[in-house]
């Protein structure tokens, strides 16, 4: 599992603990071993982080967590990035 930063977008007060929470890894840029990727959305609707899976158990496991935090998943039809596969949006009282 890996995870970075989108430049230029706003970091809510929420994402170290959210990174601490699912465990990920800091990086430069996501590498080719994430298979299966998505984003999480700031309070602007914007894609602020990406995160890496390297198979799709650990995707399922990060969704799960996400969702047991009341985060909603909304996932991505197929497309040109068949490795992004969902938008996580924060919970509605973050």
């Amino acid at each position: 599992m890996e995870t970075v930063l989108v430049k230029g977008k706003t970091i809510p007060k929420f994402d170290d603990a959210l990174i601490v929470f699912l465990g990920l890894s800091e990086v430069d840029s996501i590498t080719a071993h994430s298979a299966r990727q998505f984003g999480i959305e700031n309070s602007d609707g914007e894609v602020y982080r990406i995160v890496g899976a390297e198979n799709d158990l650990v995707y399922s496991k990060l969704i799960s967590r996400l969702r047991e935090l009341r985060y909603r998943i909304e996932p991505l039809q197929a497309s040109d990035f068949s490795r992004f596969k969902a938008i996580v949006r924060t919970p509605p009282k973050l």
